[in-house]
Parts: C-alpha cells; sequence; structure tokens
C-alpha cells in the first residue's frame, strides 16, 4: 500500500478538504440558490455536443453538472439508444420532469408525448418548448398508470424526485391530487396505434405504467421499452423490480442491458440497480446500440 492510501494520509487530505466542503455547502451552494430564486432569468445549462438544455434551479445541482461534466444524469442512456430512433418513430415521456429529455426526443423523431403531473414542472418544460420553438410535442399534466383516476402525488425536496408514493429518496415536502390515465385509454383517445419508444422515469411506478399499457403491450404495439430499476426507492414503496421484468416477459418482450446483453434467469430473479430496454425483437436492436464516454450515474 502507498503512502496515498494510508490511512494517515487519507485523514490529513481529509482535514485539509474539509473546511471548503463546508464553505461550499453551507455559504456558497445557498447563495447561488438565493440568487437563483431572485432572478427573473433562467439559468440553463447547455451540451451542444448532445443538444440538451436544462434549466438550473439550486446551487448544488449546477456544482454537479460541472463537477460531472454532464448536463443530465440520464447522458449516457441516451447517447446509447440516439442510433435506434428515427425520424418516423412516435415517442411517449412518461416521466417528462423538466422537458430536458422531451426535447431531445422531439429533435430526432417524429413526435413527443410527455406526460407529467407536478405543474411547476410542466411550467418548464412548456417554457423550453417555446424558448427551443419545438412544435411536436404534445403535453399532458398526467401521471400514467395501471387504472384512471385520481391520486396523491408526494412532491419531494427535488423536482426530479416526485412520485405517487412516498419514496425514501428524499423528503416529501406537500402532497398534491393528480390526474391518472392509463397509457391505452390515451392511445384509444388520440388514435395512437403504435409506440416506437416509451420512456419510463416515474420514481417506482414503473409497473404500475406498463399495467396500463397492457393492450398495447399485448398487441405488440409498443417498440421499444426504457425503464429504471432502483431497489432503493422500489423498496420503499413496497415493490420491486422483478415484478416488472415478469409483465414484460408474459407479453413476449426480452428484457436486455444497455450494452446489448440479454438478461439471464437468474438476473431476472434479482433485479439490479440499472437502466433496462425491452422489446419483442431485441436482434433488431442490440446491433444498433450506440457507446457512450459518459459516466453511468
Amino acid at each position: 500500500m502507498g503512502l496515498k492510501d494510508s490511512f494517515p494520509y487519507r485523514a490529513v487530505r481529509y482535514a485539509v478538504r474539509l473546511p471548503g466542503r463546508l464553505y461550499s455547502t453551507y455559504i456558497t451552494e445557498p447563495i447561488v440558490k438565493r440568487w437563483i430564486k431572485k432572478s427573473e432569468l433562467m439559468v440553463y445549462v447547455h451540451d451542444p455536443k448532445r443538444g440538451l438544455l436544462r434549466p438550473v434551479l439550486e446551487g448544488q445541482r449546477l456544482k454537479w453538472t460541472l463537477n460531472e461534466n454532464l448536463s443530465v444524469d440520464a447522458t449516457h442512456w441516451l447517447d446509447v439508444v440516439e442510433p435506434l430512433l428515427t425520424k418516423d418513430d412516435v415517442v411517449f415521456d412518461v416521466g417528462t420532469n423538466i422537458g430536458t429529455i422531451s426535447n431531445w426526443f422531439a429533435n430526432r423523431t417524429q413526435h413527443v408525448h410527455g406526460f407529467e403531473p407536478h405543474p411547476d414542472n410542466l411550467r418548464m418544460t412548456n417554457d423550453q418548448i417555446v424558448l427551443r420553438k419545438t412544435t411536436n410535442i404534445t403535453l399532458s399534466q398526467l401521471a400514467l398508470g395501471s387504472e384512471p383516476g385520481t391520486l396523491q402525488l408526494h412532491v419531494k425536496s427535488f423536482h426530479g424526485h416526485h412520485s405517487l408514493g412516498d419514496t425514501s429518496v428524499s423528503p416529501t415536502v406537500e402532497k398534491i391530487d393528480v390526474e391518472v390515465e392509463t397509457v391505452d385509454r390515451y392511445c384509444a383517445s388520440n388514435g395512437i396505434e403504435r409506440i416506437d419508444f416509451l420512456k419510463i422515469d416515474v420514481e417506482g411506478f414503473e409497473e404500475d405504467v406498463l399495467r396500463g399499457a397492457t393492450t398495447m403491450l399485448r398487441n405488440k404495439n409498443v417498440g421499444l421499452v426504457l425503464f429504471e430499476v432502483r431497489r432503493t426507492i422500489l423498496e420503499s414503496i413496497g415493490k420491486n423490480g422483478e415484478d416488472i421484468f415478469v409483465l414484460l416477459l408474459e407479453h413476449g418482450y426480452n428484457i436486455f442491458t444497455l450494452d446489448g446483453r440479454e438478461l439471464t434467469a437468474e438476473e431476472l430473479e434479482h433485479a439490479a440497480d440499472a437502466d433496462y430496454l425491452a422489446a419483442v425483437n431485441p436482434e433488431a436492436y442490440i446491433p444498433h446500440l450506440g457507446a457512450s464516454t459518459a459516466p453511468v450515474i
């Protein structure tokens, strides 16, 4: 073990860096956050290589962006799926959040249907649509679930963590009633016969979204599904990733990783934290997956 790996060296290094970390956490970041909140201007981070544009709402997120050299934590999978998208595709962005990903999809596909129940997130998405002059996004203030109705959205301290369940990922600051629709009913009402790309990021309620898409899945009218499994989130609301896998498998979909490897039986029974893809015919997609130099966050 070298000197830099020894405990005394690491302890001294930590002690030297501690004042700077404390100053950043308790002084710099709160000041930047107040500046952003007080300003009438919106601060955006732009990734020109990928055409991503994300509003910055707090100092801590700005610090993360600059440290990681990423505009969004989805950068890795965006690079992977980009070669699979065509100008004829219809995309469902379920869990639109603040609109960065929807606008990215819109620049590469025919039409994007975005679903976001939180009014502030919806407003920021609309602001970005106006700023980027995007004309092919249909945005709905809806949560998608297993059946239509009204449910409570647990509003978290971070805009990307809002969920229909009280997940453990961050504190709940309030609860609001939101309208819930299903994929099947939305498609039937809007004459949508096929979803080429179904992206789901709903903080633990991925299975519910898929249960509401039973008809579309059974008829193989969904081309590619992108979803995430995060065990900490799922377990905090009494769910698990294996149930997502079972539902997709029952409808004839095969599940594979972002590097194109189909899951083994053991992996299907013990879902690991990751982003996954599912398709009836993975062999049509796997050879065309892109590569990314961005870290998996």
